[in-house]
């Protein structure tokens, strides 16, 4: 990072509480920085966050008798993530990096304004536009939907995985959880602001939507220039290379060699072909990331259509996607805590577990063989909300074990192939509620989710068997 290479301190003393920090220093011009991008990674959350839930409640208002439409609408966006996330990681390491989010920004923000546009064509002419003309604009919403995907796509791993690591000189413990709790504070306020929208009327959330939409943009690409200004080393095309070896401390104080291997800063990033991600130390830890993704049992666009269709209003369900937002915060709070007391590895291998417990109980409430209505929707919504608590830490500590599993030059390859397969298990949850299109069977969809995350579990068991040589402590009896 720039701001080590102006000071003669190392880059931990410059994270250090006890640095002193004056008005004009380096580290002043260090923390100046994460707080740019941590208000533009604000914005980007919350618009993206806002059109996401937006999006499956303003299709259900339109078609309200299917969860065919939604579950079209994600496959399609979805498939398209599937077949060109690895072009794109790879697509990122030739241009520029500003050029790179100058892109990726101005194509989400104008996919976004455009299909809430069309949307609101949709709801005012429903029932009365040609079917011809219906299906037209449904199909360029949709179109308009994989643009937003791959744009959202390039932009994460532009920030996220390479321009973090630029920014954070390799130190990532404090800004990837970070980046995750702006993230999910986006998640969890944005559903209520933008139910309460919804159920106001289409022209409402239109408006609201394009306008907030217009300006985040300009003040993001503002603060990212910014960024991009003060760190001097985000010029240079070549990927973030560590000093020297990065050394991982365990829980019990054993040091463990970090897989990374370190590379001439000369030397580009390179692309990682398919066999070699097969045979890549990182390919079990991604598989269980990626299998999490065929699950409907979240706050997603099958759940919310559903949960529209069997009479929940759009405000009610915005509160409780808050709800589970809150606790999915107190994950990326936890998360830090946990790893720092038991690791990393021993972290995700107890929260993909809660995970897996947990929407075990949401199963159970959508199986109708509970006679209290109360005892029910405890479960569904408590279920799902608490889930949260496991995702969250789960996804930091994957993300963290990713960084240490993988060469520097090899992340941003490494990753498209991550999003290629997190995409491919996101499209089965849309075949899956494609095949079993009608609410009465939504439990069909739902257990075999529950399955996937099983599964899921299982894998990460093993890359922590691998890893640590048990999955448990033995007892020491006095």
């Amino acid at each position: 990072m720039v701001v080590a290479d102006q000071n003669t301190e190392p880059p931990e003393a410059i994270g250090s509480p006890s640095l002193p920090v004056s008005i004009g220093s380096p580290a002043r011009t260090f923390f100046n920085i994460h707080r740019k991008l941590y208000l533009s990674h604000m914005l980007t959350s919350w618009v993206d966050r806002s059109f996401e839930f937006a999006s499956f409640l303003l299709i259900s208002k339109v078609y309200t008798s299917s969860l065919l439409q939604a579950s079209a609408y994600g496959l399609t966006t979805t498939l398209m993530a599937l077949i060109f996330s690895n072009r794109i990681g790879n697509w990122i390491n030739i241009l520029s990096r500003l050029n790179t989010y100058r892109i990726t920004l101005f194509a989400q923000k104008a996919s976004i304004i455009v299909s809430v546009l069309l949307f609101h064509f949709l709801d005012k002419n429903k029932g009365s536009a040609k079917g011809a003309v219906e299906s037209i604009t449904f199909a360029s919403i949709v179109i308009l939907g994989c643009s937003l995907k791959l744009a959202f796509i390039g932009n994460s791993i532009a920030i996220e995985r390479d321009w973090a690591m630029i920014i954070s000189d390799g130190h990532l413990e404090q800004l990837l959880p970070t980046m995750r709790r702006i993230d999910l504070v986006c998640k969890t306020v944005s559903p209520i602001f933008i139910g309460y929208l919804a159920d106001a009327g289409s022209l409402v959330i239109t408006l609201v939507i394009c306008c907030w939409t217009a300006l985040s943009t300009i003040l993001e690409y503002a603060l990212v220039s910014q960024v991009h200004r003060d760190v001097p080393r985000l010029a240079d095309r070549a990927p973030y290379q560590a000093s020297s070896p990065t050394i991982a401390m365990s829980s019990s104080g054993e040091q463990e060699d970090c897989i990374e291997e370190t590379v001439d800063k000369g030397n580009a990033a390179s692309a990682v072909g398919f066999r070699e991600y097969l045979r890549h130390k990182s390919f079990p830890l991604t598989l269980s990331i990626a299998l999490l993704y065929i699950n409907v049992l979240s706050f997603g666009g099958p759940m919310t259509a559903y949960l529209v269709l069997i009479g929940y209003s759009s405000g009610f369900l915005g509160i409780m996607k808050a709800l589970a937002g809150v606790v999915g915060v107190a994950g990326t709070f936890a998360q830090p805590l946990l790893s720092k007391r038991f690791g990393n590895i021993r972290t995700g291998l107890w929260s993909v577990w809660q995970l897996a417990f947990m929407l075990g109980l949401v199963v159970i409430a959508l199986s109708n063989k509970i006679d209290s209505q109360t005892v029910t929707s405890i479960l569904l919504f408590g279920g799902m909300a608490v889930s949260r608590l496991g995702l969250w830490i789960f996804d930091i500590s994957g993300s963290l074990i990713l960084q240490e599993f993988t060469a520097a030059e090899h992340i941003t390859s490494i990753a498209g192939w991550q999003y290629s397969m997190c995409n491919l298990f996101d499209l089965l949850q849309y075949v899956l509620t494609i095949v079993v299109s009608d609410p009465r069977l939504f439990i069909v969809p739902a257990s075999v989710s529950l399955g996937f995350i099983v599964a899921a579990a299982v894998v990460y068991s093993s890359v922590a068997w691998r890893e640590r040589g048990h999955l448990f402590h033995k007892l020491k009896l006095k």
